[in-house]
This record gives structure tokens, C-alpha cells and sequence, in this order.
């Protein structure tokens, strides 16, 4: 059981709640994150991306334009 003011369990419940935001069909936006990078600044947060899904055909999936993720 956990506390009721625990901050990391309210963060963490409000994190589940949100839709899955990642493009898997032609014409979606991609936002996908960019792997960890052990470089980055602390406290660095990425964006995702911005991309745009295309060339879905009958025998492959979408594909990022930008950071080149393949949808299902």
C-alpha cells in the first residue's frame, strides 16, 4: 500500500493515464522520444519527434520521415 501524497505515485498514475501518442499508420505524427542518451545535460528532457508516418504500402508499414521508426 502506498501513501496518498506520495509524489511519485501520483506522477507515475498520471503518466498511465494518458493515450499512447506514437503514429503507426500513414499521415500520423511520429512522436516517438529519441533513445537515452547518457551525454545529455542532467535534467535534459527530449521532445519527441515531429515527424510525419508515409509510404505505407500493402507489404511494408509506415515509416518516419524524419527519424526513420517504423510503425506497425
Amino acid at each position: 500500500m502506498r501513501h496518498p501524497l506520495d509524489g511519485n505515485a501520483i506522477a507515475a498514475d498520471a503518466h498511465h493515464d494518458q493515450p499512447d501518442e506514437i503514429g503507426h499508420e500513414e499521415g500520423e505524427t511520429c512522436g516517438r522520444y529519441p533513445e537515452p542518451d547518457e551525454d545529455a545535460p542532467r535534467g535534459h528532457r527530449p521532445k519527441p519527434c515531429k515527424g510525419v508516418m508515409l509510404n505505407a504500402t500493402e507489404w511494408e508499414p509506415a515509416m518516419c520521415q524524419v527519424c526513420g521508426a517504423v510503425g506497425e
